[in-house]
């Protein structure tokens, strides 16, 4: 019996643990739970101490041939800043504990609104500025219709967080009728995204399922 079929044994009993969750929270379900997050801490903890930490101190002990000092100076600062966190175990309350952590929050949430604005937001507003043309083929008038939805879709859609309201409470007529159909489009496209969630759940179900069944049919032929 070789190392990938013990494997193979080991990942089938885990998903049969993983399954009997169907049958209500059991302790062969806790243990696979349990195991999947120990692993997942445990690598990633891995990773962490060997690409992260470990590189960056031996930065400051032995910097390689030909780094500017300078270079030298600046990695001691993310080696500073982990210690001032790991301060926070000991005295949970210290302030230079709470600058770290602020310099870390701060620069996070920074380069996630930096991400969302360059990756989704201004990408997306762009895609939604679009000529919009008549020619004599079929692709370019289906190209057109495409496009005329795209843009009146992103219109409606927007309308429909439009919350502004006259004096007596009620937004304008022509308002909530086109609200009615950016409702429309929203619909549209969470259900197309829930779709496409299903879809990738019940692959990885499938998946799975092959996987068992090749299992025993191994086991059956061994």
């Amino acid at each position: 019996m070789d190392a990938n079929l013990i494997g193979g044994i080991v990942a089938g009993l885990l998903t049969l643990m993983v399954f009997s969750y169907l049958l209500g929270a059991n302790p062969l379900w806790r243990i696979a739970q349990s195991l999947l997050v120990g692993v997942s801490v445990g690598y990633v903890s891995l990773v962490v101490l060997t690409q992260v930490i470990a590189p960056q101190v031996g930065r400051i002990i032995q910097p390689p041939a030909g780094q500017p000092e300078v270079d030298r100076w600046l990695a001691v600062v993310p080696v500073a800043l982990g210690l001032l966190l790991l301060l926070r175990i000991a005295i949970p309350g210290a302030w230079p504990a709470s600058l770290g952590l602020n310099i870390v929050v701060v620069v996070g949430a920074a380069l996630a609104l930096g991400g969302a604005l360059a990756g989704i937001l201004v990408p997306q507003t762009l895609d939604t500025m679009r000529l919009l043309y008549v020619a004599d083929d079929p692709a370019s008038i289906a190209a057109l219709v495409g496009n005329v939805v795209l843009v009146l879709g992103v219109i409606c859609a927007l309308v429909y967080f439009a919350f502004g309201a006259r004096p007596n409470g009620e937004r304008p007529r022509v308002i909530r009728e086109v609200s009615v159909v950016g409702r429309f489009f929203l619909v549209v496209a969470f259900g197309a995204i829930l779709g496409s969630l299903a879809t990738t759940f019940y692959s990885a179900l499938i998946g799975q399922l092959v996987f068992l069944v090749g299992l025993v049919e191994e086991l059956a032929g061994f």
